[in-house]
C-alpha cells in the first residue's frame, strides 16, 4: 500500500480505533507494531465490523453527557471524537448530512443496516477523506456489507426476511 494512503486504511482500521491494553479484536493482526497507536487489523471488513461494534456498544451500553442513551448522531461522535481531539461540531454534522438528517433532531438505530451502513461509511470517510471509488469510498459495497454481518447487522434481504409488495 502506498505510504500516503490515510493512516486509517493501511491499518485496514478506517475508524482509527486506539488499541487499549487488555482488548483483544477479532481479526486484529498479531503484530501490531505497525502503529503505535491505533489497532491494526487483518483486513478491512474486520475494521468495519469494529467500528460497528463500537456504536453498537455506544448506544446499548454506554451514556450521552446528559446521562440519556445515546441516540443521535451528535451524541455518538462527541463519544467517538471527543472535543480535545476533534472538531466533535464538524465531524457530527458531516455524519448527519450523510445521513440525510440532522446532528440532533432524530433517533439513530445503529440496528437498521441502512442506517448503520451509513454511519459507517460517513465516520470512514470522515477519518480519512475521500477514497478512489466512485462517490469517493475506500471499499465497496461487499466489504462494507461483510464487516456489517461480522458485526451482526445485516440486510433484510441478507437475513431472509421477505417483502411483502402490497
Amino acid at each position: 500500500m502506498r505510504t500516503n494512503t490515510p493512516r486509517g486504511i493501511r491499518n485496514y482500521n478506517p475508524g482509527n480505533i486506539d488499541r487499549v491494553a487488555g482488548v483483544r479484536w477479532q481479526g486484529q493482526a498479531t503484530d501490531q507494531s505497525g502503529d503505535s497507536r491505533f489497532v491494526v487489523f487483518n483486513g478491512p471488513r474486520w475494521g468495519v465490523r469494529a467500528i460497528a461494534r463500537v456504536l453498537i456498544t455506544y448506544q446499548d451500553k454506554r451514556r450521552a453527557r446528559d446521562g440519556s442513551r445515546i441516540d443521535s448522531v451528535r451524541e455518538f461522535i462527541e463519544r467517538w471524537a471527543p472535543a480535545s481531539e476533534n472538531n466533535t461540531d464538524a465531524y457530527a454534522k458531516a455524519v448527519a448530512s450523510a445521513l440525510s438528517i440532522g446532528p440532533d433532531d432524530q433517533t439513530v438505530d445503529v440496528y437498521r443496516y441502512d442506517t448503520m451502513r451509513a454511519l459507517v461509511l460517513a465516520i470512514i470517510r470522515h477519518e480519512n477523506g475521500p477514497g478512489q471509488l466512485p462517490g469517493g469510498a475506500w471499499y465497496g459495497d461487499a466489504i462494507i456489507a461483510d464487516g456489517l454481518a461480522l458485526a451482526g447487522i445485516v440486510s433484510g434481504a441478507q437475513h431472509g426476511q421477505l417483502q411483502v409488495v402490497a
